[in-house]
Order: C-alpha cells, then sequence, then structure tokens
C-alpha cells in the first residue's frame, strides 16, 4: 500500500507529465499555425536562415583567427610563417591535419573535403536532409584546418553550415522535401553572400549549382535569405569590397583575343586541377593506414612546400591582393599557380576539411597575372596591366571548376565593385568554362566527387530507380515486320488491324533496316489523297534511327525518348538482328511501380530502425512474408545493390543497412549505389523459404 508521501509524490509526477504534455500539445498547434501561413512562414524562415548565417560566418571567421594566433602568432599567416622555425612550419600543419582527420571521421565524416558536394546529395538523394552535428563538426574542422594552413577556402564550410541548419529548420517544422530543399538554398546562398559580401552571387550560386532551380518559388526565398545574411555582415564588417582591383580600361577591341587565349588556358589548368584533386585523394585513400597518419603526414609534407612557398598556405586572400596590384613577379606568379593545385589536392587528400573555391580563385588570379604580365610586356600600348588579366582569371577558374559561369561573373564583380571589366570576364568565363567541360566530360569540381561514388547528381532519385530497370524485362518481343518490298496499300491493310506504335522492316536475314512511325503515315495521307501503287515500304522507311541493346541503361533509352518524340524504340543485338522493343508507356509503368515500392520500403525501413536488434531475428509482418535482420552473406560482401539485385535474384528485399562507423552504429536506406561491407547487418523483406535462406546462408 502506497504510503501518504508516496502518493503525493505519484501526484505531482503525474501533474508534471501532463503539464508537458500540455505543452507540447500546444508547440505542435503553434506549429501548425505557423505553417499555414505557408508564404509568411517561409519568408520569415528564409529571414531567419540568413541572419543565423551572417551571424555563423562572422563566428566562423573569429574561430579561424582565433586558432591562427594561438597556433602561429600575431601578423599575416605569410609573415608569421617566415619568420617561424623549421620545426613549427612542419609541425604546425602536421598537428592540425592530423587532429582534423581524427576528429571528422570520428564525429562526421560527411564534413570531410569541401562540402559542397554533400549538400548537392542532400538536396538530390536525400530530400534535403542533413545532420545538425554538422554544423559544429564543420564548423571546428575548417576553421582548425585553415587556421593550421591547410591550402582550403573558408566558403565550402559555410555553404554546408548554412545548409545544414536549414536543413535542420525544416525538420524541426516537418516541412515538405521541397520546401527543405528551399531552406537548404537559403542557408548555402546566405553563407556565401556573408562570405563575400556578394548578395546576387549568393542568390545565384544556391540556384545555379546547389538546387538547380530557378523557379519563382524557390529563387523569393533564397533572395531574402542572402539579403539578411549580407546585412549581418555588413554591419559587423562593413560594406567593403573583399578585393580592390586596379583601374581598367579596355586598351583595344584587339584586346578580346588576349582574353580568348586566358580563356582557352584557364580552361586546361582547371581540369589539371579537377584532377589532381582527386587522384591525390584516391592515392591517401588506397592507403591502409590511420586516418591520423595520414594527416600527419600530409601536413608535414605540406609544411615542408611552406618553408620555401608560405603563399600556398591558408586562404590566399593577402596573396591574391598582391597580384591584383601587380606586386607578384611573374615567375612567382607562374610557380604559384603549380604550387596551389599541389597544395589544395594534397591537403583535401589528407583529409582537410574546407573549401574549393578560394583556392580556385588563387590558382585564377595567379595564372591571370602572370599571362597578363607577359602580354602586357610585349604589347603595352594595347593591353592593360597584369592585374587587370589576374582579376579576369579568377572568374573564369571558378566558372572552369564549377559550370557556373554566372555565378563567377557576377561574384567577382560583387567582390571588386569594378563594372569596366565586366566584357572580359564574360567572354573569358564562358571559354573556360567550355573547355573544361569538354576535358572533365560534363562533371565539374563538385559532381566528379559524386559521380565517383556513383551517384548522378542530376538525375537523383529517378535516375536510381530507372538503374533498376533492365531493357530485357521490359522488352517486347513480339513487333509488327514488314519485308522492304511491300507495297504501300498492302501495309495499310495491316496497321489497321493492329495497335502497335512502330513497324519494322527487316532484310531477308532478320537486320533491322528501317522503321514506319505510325505518325509518319499519318502526315502521309494526310497529304495524299490517293495512294499510288508503286509505293512502297522501302519509299517509306526511315533508315536512319535509334537503336538501343539488352544493357542500355533505361535513364538513357527515356532520353532518347523525350529528345527525339518517340513512344518506342527498337532492341538490337550485336549483329542489327531485331530482337524486340521497349514501349515509352511500359517504362513509365515500371517506374511508378519501383517508385511506390522504393518509397513503401523507405517507411517500413524508417520504422523498423530500431527493432530487430539480435542477428538473425525473424518476425512474421503478414501471412507467409517475414523480416529479419541478417549477418552480410559472403556472396553478397563488396557487391553494389545494383549488380546484387537481390529482388530478382535472391527473392528478398533490402530495406535497411545497418553500418558500424567507429563505435558507432549507422542505419542507411539503401541506393543502388551502395557496396556492402563485411561487417554491415541487413534488414530484409520477403517470403519465409527466402528469407530462411539467407538467415542460414552464414
Amino acid at each position: 500500500m502506497s504510503t501518504p508521501l508516496n502518493t503525493e509524490r505519484i501526484g505531482t509526477l503525474r501533474r508534471r507529465l501532463n503539464h508537458r504534455r500540455a505543452r507540447y500539445v500546444l508547440l505542435q498547434n503553434a506549429l501548425f499555425k505557423i505553417k499555414s501561413f505557408d508564404q509568411l512562414f517561409v519568408i520569415i524562415i528564409a529571414m531567419f536562415i540568413g541572419v543565423f548565417a551572417g551571424v555563423i560566418s562572422a563566428g566562423f571567421r573569429t574561430l579561424i583567427e582565433f586558432f591562427r594566433h594561438t597556433l602561429w602568432g600575431e601578423g599575416s599567416l605569410i609573415d608569421v610563417v617566415k619568420a617561424a622555425p623549421i620545426y613549427l612550419k612542419i609541425g604546425i600543419p602536421a598537428f592540425g591535419s592530423a587532429l582534423v582527420a581524427w576528429f571528422v571521421m570520428r564525429f562526421a565524416p560527411e564534413a570531410k573535403g569541401h562540402g559542397v558536394p554533400e549538400v548537392m546529395n542532400a538536396v538530390a538523394t536525400q530530400n534535403g536532409f542533413i545532420r545538425m552535428r554538422v554544423v559544429i563538426i564543420k564548423a571546428f574542422a575548417s576553421a582548425m584546418s585553415i587556421a593550421t594552413g591547410a591550402s582550403v577556402g573558408r566558403e565550402g564550410p559555410i555553404v554546408q553550415i548554412g545548409s545544414a541548419f536549414g536543413s535542420t529548420i525544416g525538420q524541426v517544422f516537418q516541412v515538405s522535401a521541397r520546401r527543405m530543399k528551399t531552406f537548404i538554398g537559403c542557408g548555402a546562398a546566405a553563407g556565401i553572400a556573408a562570405t563575400f559580401n556578394a548578395p546576387i552571387a549568393g542568390a545565384l550560386f544556391a540556384s545555379e549549382v546547389i538546387l538547380g532551380d530557378f523557379s519563382a518559388a524557390a529563387i523569393g526565398p533564397i533572395i531574402i535569405a542572402s539579403v539578411f545574411g549580407t546585412v549581418i555582415s555588413r554591419a559587423l564588417y562593413g560594406n567593403f569590397p573583399a578585393f580592390v582591383p586596379p583601374t581598367y580600361t579596355l586598351h583595344s577591341p584587339v584586346e578580346i583575343i588576349f582574353y580568348i587565349i586566358l580563356g582557352l588556358a584557364t580552361g586546361v589548368v582547371a581540369w589539371i586541377f579537377v584532377r589532381s584533386l582527386y587522384k591525390t585523394e584516391d592515392l591517401f585513400d588506397s592507403w591502409k593506414a590511420p586516418v591520423a597518419l595520414k594527416g600527419l603526414l600530409g601536413g608535414a609534407l605540406l609544411g615542408i612546400v611552406a618553408i620555401y612557398l608560405p603563399e600556398i598556405l591558408g586562404v590566399g586572400y593577402e596573396t591574391m591582393d598582391k597580384v591584383l596590384s601587380g606586386n607578384i613577379g611573374l615567375a612567382l606568379a607562374a610557380g604559384l599557380v603549380l604550387a596551389k593545385i599541389f597544395a589544395t589536392s594534397l591537403s583535401m587528400g589528407f583529409g582537410a576539411s574546407g573549401g574549393v573555391f578560394a583556392p580556385s580563385l588563387f590558382i585564377g588570379s595567379m595564372l591571370g597575372g602572370a599571362m597578363g604580365g607577359v602580354i602586357h610586356m610585349l604589347f603595352p600600348e594595347i593591353t592593360a596591366t597584369s592585374g587587370a588579366y589576374a582579376l579576369v582569371g579568377m572568374a573564369a577558374m571558378v566558372a572552369a571548376t564549377t559550370h557556373a559561369p554566372v555565378t563567377a561573373v557576377l561574384i567577382i564583380f560583387e567582390m571588386t565593385k569594378e563594372y569596366t571589366v565586366i566584357l572580359p570576364l564574360m567572354i573569358t568565363s564562358i571559354i573556360a568554362m567550355v573547355i573544361s567541360s569538354r576535358l572533365l566530360k560534363g562533371s565539374n569540381i563538385y559532381t566528379l566527387k559524386l559521380q565517383r561514388r556513383g551517384i548522378d547528381i542530376y538525375g537523383g532519385k529517378d535516375i536510381n530507380i530507372l538503374d533498376k530497370i533492365s531493357v530485357n524485362d521490359l522488352k517486347k518481343k513480339i513487333i509488327d515486320t514488314v519485308p522492304e518490298s511491300m507495297t504501300l496499300q498492302e501495309l495499310l491493310e495491316k496497321l489497321s488491324t493492329s495497335s502497335a506504335l512502330n513497324t519494322y522492316v527487316k532484310d531477308d536475314v532478320g537486320q533491322l533496316i528501317g522503321i514506319i512511325t505510325h505518325s509518319a503515315m499519318r502526315r502521309y495521307l494526310n497529304h495524299h489523297e490517293e495512294i499510288p501503287d508503286h509505293v512502297t515500304v522501302k519509299d517509306m522507311m526511315n533508315q536512319k534511327f535509334e537503336v538501343i541493346h539488352d544493357e542500355t541503361p533505361i535513364h538513357e533509352v527515356l532520353r532518347k525518348m523525350i529528345e527525339m518524340d518517340l513512344e518506342a524504340l527498337p532492341v538490337v543485338d550485336d549483329n542489327q538482328m531485331l530482337q524486340g522493343e521497349v514501349e515509352r508507356t511500359s517504362i513509365v509503368h515500371q517506374y511508378q511501380e519501383l517508385l511506390i515500392h522504393a518509397e513503401s520500403a523507405k517507411a517500413m525501413a524508417n520504422s523498423m530502425k530500431y527493432i530487430h536488434r539480435q542477428y538473425h531475428e525473424k518476425s512474421e509482418v503478414i501471412p507467409g512474408f517475414f523480416l529479419a535482420r541478417i549477418n552480410v552473406p559472403s556472396a553478397f560482401i563488396n557487391q553494389s545493390l545494383r549488380s546484387l539485385n537481390a529482388r530478382q535474384s535472391y527473392g528478398v528485399d533490402i530495406l535497411l543497412i545497418r553500418r558500424a562507423e567507429g563505435n558507432k552504429e549507422r542505419d542507411i536506406i539503401p541506393d543502388v549505389n551502395d557496396k556492402l561491407h563485411a561487417s554491415d547487418q541487413l534488414l530484409i523483406f520477403g517470403e519465409q523459404a527466402k528469407v530462411e535462406l539467407l538467415c542460414n546462408t552464414n
């Protein structure tokens, strides 16, 4: 029996619980009411994200300065590095790199590198979900990387931090995926705007690079966030341009030729930079050593280079100011192009956290300064000084690496407040982008990182789902075929009883030699009242046509259909022998079915994340169908879900992957590009016999 004291305590606890429940209900109702005013809600949130990004940008810069002054001492980075003893020149970058590499891998692996690709991936494939911890981890890791000398920029971290905050706000208010992506764009735009004092460029960067969306619903909030981020930055640091360029005048129309040459050179150098970046990353990734050791040795090597060229360390704004004013020798500027490429590649390879935007500006300014200096010496009467070419080179390199020429031109314009150089900026940036795009096969410095992981950023979820479909699965084998000698009259009689979209013309051995679309037939009949007896199928068929094969990706098949406005495409083998056809409607139907299945599986996986802790534990979900958690079978190890095709090969669906990361475990919603590790656990669903077979495999 309860004592009066215990009864009183129980009553107090109940009252507290009731109060908390009431407050929770009130909060939920308040959130619902706020969200009901949709446009006002989005505007307020955009303003809030902009203010946060402005504040965090200032805080991030302060944190960098704190770490730098603590480790290096007072003064400019170049001066203190030159004056420092050799053991500090090597030791500080080594210490910082080792600490950052361990810290990031331990707490938030997605904070490694330049951050923008991770944001783009979250937008394209994860409905805008980014963990809140990224804000803290990224801020600390990037500040430490930059302060200790890693050759990285601060704009990438700010983009990821602002985007993570925008995503967190979206998660708190439980907004739709479309709204979540808009909030991410707000965070990215405000971060860029606050960092460079460039509100227009910030908004365009978020729309052009991060979201790929210029719709009114998205661009409006992004502009608002960008404006508020800039307002906060200007309130704290004043309305000053990031760089002070030289006075510029286009001396002669002939000078445009030299800027075209600069654009060509910049495109090639951008390609070298991007390839070097990821080749170095591959080298470090292939080295089976602790991440801290990689960071230690990589940072030490960076410090050794800095003994001779301290300009390569950190963001490099001080050196860029010098080249813009023409206070750097041509040989040094040319040498710094290669040295900065090496330093940034090395920094990213050993696991530094920071952006590649500032290094792109640095490399472009040095390349432009070196080339401009030579050009001005040869043609002083008709050319500007080297500083003008350095300025144009900055924009061209950003355009060449990001494939965002509009953002590149505007950000340089806003950073310098120099309008007279806009014409060379435009022509050089476009040429540089075209050259690098050709050399990089359409990829840029951000998307290439994701493509190397098997992620098609522009296809996103749609591509991943379509890649589960094969041509062989959809191939219709019974199709209309006719000989080329058939008359048009005979063909019309045949088509009167057919529902086919195309008629295929084969030769005597069965090779496809032509196609007659029924739409073409209708156009012919509309223009001819009578059908001549001498007209044959050979006269009507189209001999230039697209074909597909069993191994052609479905997303490529669909792209061809859309571009050429076709409803079906023929399937042939390597000898051009007709095998069947694939219709657009069958692709759409299969896609819809798989999309429903994927969303259902995701919902089920999310609901089952915290159950089935024991290996091989099974439970019957519906009669005859079981849910089970299993160790990865040996046949699954190191295979991607696409190549494994568990549904077709084993009769089960993989709903969830539980992966060990250090001392913790992370639940992953499966993607077709995910490779299975030996230590993974899988949540599978299927018929009882199929599930039990896999449970007993190991």
